[in-house]
């Protein structure tokens, strides 16, 4: 009902007061290797041996450091060089670079007529998605677009209502969860604001005095003798003659009374009962490490200690330090937006993300997924999905090479992101299709079975306790007295209920689940119409878009896979015929740069790119025989 989360953190801290500086900043690193050459005009040789090599070896890894080249090899990638977005784009079919909106659009919007993306200006029917909702123009995309030219400090100080004299809030619509888990971010990333000061002689010379008196407290109230007989408790504190006495008397009043805590609690101290003022605002502090824990103790009132330097600008901490959740956050509020204008809303998997090889289930990473809503609306309100679009990955992996081997970080990295778009590639591919259950069909899940060995079977039990226990005289066993119903309270059983009782709500014994003949548990989930959204009817090749994420970057990946070599990974058998074009054993993956969302042209460029994506895998894909709108 209420979210409470970190983002309510957000805009609290003062970059331009001096505090205890924080470690050193995490370097921007990335990953980068050099990949194996994949095997074109025919499928590898380890794939036409009897034992399948790729099952082999992945059943075979213990731990991730496990994974070297031979899995890049094995698994016969083509890795393309950084592109643009238009690059990106321009090996799609139906000239999907036309979806991708000009730079143009990044600019206020004239008084002509703006066409939309991937129409020409003569063309006076409505363009439609694939959901039935009209293609969004580019009024609906600078609307958006322009939020994201607000400068970081301006939106953050939106959030803290701290501004200078005369600074008008901003107007954050689309965007605005974007920019507070962005202010979360600037916490233990952003270091435009990085200012490290040398330790003052002042600051030295009251650490040492506090050295020599450790009696003295640290927040510099007297250390005067009191008398014995008086408590602590009992002397008012010290007020300023500026304040009024009502306030003096309610804050007495209140700093007097103590709560008392309970025996059975695990303390049996009474704390003073603190009352803050409304008025005040709470000073801001660096967000937890978990994002639900906003009611921990504030450390506001604690002096700093800046013995040996002070520190000023954004950062609490280092980007190694940051939650994850963090990153998840603020790149799904950075999609959210343009998802919503083509009908696709991010929902992480319902059942737990596995990659088929085979019989084998092998875990990847896939924090959320884009999913097309139905036009029918009761089974939208029901839960039902179609897809996949895209798919989002955030990893938590910073300073690649600190362990001196750059090579391998980067090559188990390029694995998990390959294992992710693997999964969305078999999960698009069960279109039309039913799901076969291991197990489903065989005798072992059919036919009940006992071996006939001694003591019967499970649950049954026949042997020597049996005559052990049939030749000695049962012990008496008192008959269970049955209580009478009291009187005004007999049983109401309405019609058509089934009772509510204990009998009711047993669950069945090991041995009785046991002795259930069944298929495995299903992996697909069942309110999910599988469909692969943008893929050309007619094609044998099917795009697979993800959104990877690392430090605070994005970056946009394509992988162009064909149907026969996602059957060979699901289920490990080989074409009967070799398809026509011999590159159907080697997937081809280019990606665009990373791009930082603190910055300005780069986040903008992440969302023109983005939205093209979008519009072109959720392209409405009619014959020509289909009579325009305008026509009808």
């Amino acid at each position: 009902m209420f979210g409470f989360s970190g983002n309510l953190l957000a805009g609290q801290h003062d970059c331009g007061e001096e505090r205890q500086p924080p470690a050193r900043p995490t370097p921007v690193i990335f990953p980068s290797f050099t990949p194996p050459e994949p095997s074109t005009s025919k499928a590898p040789a380890t794939w036409t041996e009897p034992p399948s090599r790729i099952l082999e070896y992945f059943v075979s890894l213990k731990k991730p450091s496990d994974v070297n080249e031979e899995a890049l090899r094995l698994l016969n990638i083509t890795f393309a060089p950084r592109c643009e977005f238009e690059s990106l784009l321009a090996s799609s079919p139906a000239d999907a670079r036309q979806y991708l909106p000009p730079k143009s659009w990044l600019e206020v919007p004239g008084n002509e007529t703006d066409e939309p993306s991937g129409s020409s200006a003569s063309e006076t029917s409505i363009r439609l998605l694939s959901n039935g909702r009209r293609l969004p123009d580019r009024n609906e995309f600078y609307t958006r677009a322009k939020e994201l030219f607000v400068k970081n400090q301006d939106a953050f100080v939106t959030f803290s209502r701290k501004g200078p004299p005369g600074h008008v809030p901003l107007r954050l619509a689309h965007f605005r969860k974007f920019w507070e888990s962005l202010d979360n971010l600037a916490y233990y990333w952003d270091t435009s604001l990085d200012e490290y000061l040398p330790p003052r002689p002042e600051n030295a010379i009251k650490k040492q005095e506090q050295a020599q008196n450790p009696s003295s407290e640290s927040n510099g109230t007297s250390t005067e003798a009191k008398p014995a007989d008086e408590p602590p408790e009992s002397q008012p504190p010290a007020i300023s003659p500026s304040e009024e006495p009502r306030k003096k008397a309610k804050t007495e009043e209140a700093t007097d009374s103590t709560v008392t805590i309970p025996i059975n609690s695990r303390s049996f101290k009474t704390l003073p009962a603190s009352i803050s003022s409304s008025k005040a605002l709470p000073a801001r502090s660096a967000p937890p490490k978990v994002p639900w824990a906003t009611n921990t103790p504030s450390r506001a009132n604690k002096p700093a200690d800046l013995s040996t330097g002070s520190y000023k600008g954004y950062r609490t901490g280092t980007g190694s330090e940051m939650p994850d959740q963090y990153r998840l956050d603020c790149v799904r509020s950075f999609l959210e937006p343009i998802a919503w204008a083509f009908g696709v809303t991010f929902v992480p998997h319902r059942r737990p993300p596995v990659l088929c090889l085979s019989h084998i289930r092998f875990p990847v990473r896939m924090n959320s997924v884009g999913w097309r809503g139905p036009q029918d609306r009761m089974k939208a309100r029901q839960g039902w999905m179609e897809g996949p679009v895209l798919g989002i990955q955030c990893r938590p992996d910073t300073n690649f090479g600190a362990s001196g081997n750059l090579e391998a970080e980067s090559r188990l990295d390029g694995v998990r992101e390959l294992g992710g778009m693997l999964l969305l590639a078999q999960e698009r591919a069960r279109e039309g299709r039913a799901e076969v259950r291991a197990g489903e069909g065989k005798w072992w899940t059919t036919t009940p079975r006992w071996g006939g060995g001694p003591g019967g079977e499970v649950g049954e039990a026949t042997g020597a306790s049996d005559e052990v226990s049939q030749g000695s005289t049962p012990a008496a066993t008192p008959t269970p007295t049955t209580t009478p119903p009291l009187p005004g309270k007999s049983e109401i059983r309405i019609p058509g209920r089934p009772r509510v009782g204990s009998k009711d709500r047993r669950r069945p014994s090991p041995a009785e689940i046991w002795k259930m003949l069944r298929a495995g548990n299903p992996l697909w989930d069942p309110k999910v119409v599988y469909e692969a959204i943008g893929k050309e009817r007619e094609s044998q090749w099917d795009e697979i878009f993800l959104v990877s994420s690392l430090n605070h970057h994005i970056s946009v990946l394509k992988l162009r896979v064909h149907r026969d070599y996602i059957r060979y990974l699901t289920e490990g058998t080989l074409p009967e015929q070799p398809p026509s074009d011999p590159n159907w054993c080697s997937p081809s993956l280019t990606r665009t740069k990373w791009f930082d969302l603190f910055n300005v042209e780069d986040r903008t460029e992440a969302m023109r790119g983005i939205w093209g994506v979008l519009a072109y895998l959720m392209r409405s894909q009619k014959s020509a025989n289909d009579t325009p709108m305008s026509d009808a």
